[in-house]
């Protein structure tokens, strides 16, 4: 192997023990770093912001500060589509859900383990939140990744994959 090629995957490798430990680019600050910059509530920059910016405000106010309607009325399109079967469509449906499965879970959680932005389109960009989901501090959880379009300053789609956590494992890697 040349001595560039080690170079190169040595660099790699940096870079990408830099984005696990919180520790890489700017563009790979956590959200709730971005978000911290300003109000993740005001809307009122929306047609100026990324679709990053977007959804980094949204990941703020909906799985940091545990505000969960706030983060839909804010945040998402009123025409939002729903592909989970088990939910409704639609932002004001969805936002009467959350709110009844708030005040059944008030001790809920949601710790964000990783976001993953994919490319901006036409169609907007995909955004992947991967987090443990817990009803209460005594719960083992879920492990669950949220799978959002964000386009024209709006959350416009949804997908879930949700995995409870198991009481035993058949290995001993970490579902985060």
């Amino acid at each position: 192997m040349s001595l560039r090629t080690v170079t190169v995957l040595a660099a790699g490798l940096a870079l990408a023990a830099c984005e696990q430990a919180g520790t890489g680019p700017p563009d790979m600050e956590p959200a709730e770093e971005a978000a911290a910059t300003g109000d993740p509530m005001d809307t009122s920059d929306r047609a100026s912001l990324t679709d990053r910016q977007v959804s980094e405000r949204f990941i703020e106010v909906f799985y940091n500060q545990n505000r969960l309607t706030d983060g839909f009325e804010a945040w998402v399109h009123p025409d939002y589509i729903q592909h989970d079967p088990n939910s409704p469509t639609g932002r004001d449906p969805t936002i009467a859900v959350l709110a009844d499965h708030m005040q059944a879970n008030p001790e809920m959680t949601h710790d964000v383990k990783r976001v993953i932005y994919g490319d901006e389109g036409p169609d907007g960009t995909l955004v992947a939140v991967h987090y443990h989901f817990k009803r209460a501090p005594d719960d083992r959880g879920s492990a669950v990744v949220d799978i959002y379009r964000v386009n024209d300053g709006y959350l416009v789609e949804h997908w879930d994959v949700i995995q409870p956590v198991p009481e035993e494992a058949l290995n001993d890697n970490t579902m985060f």
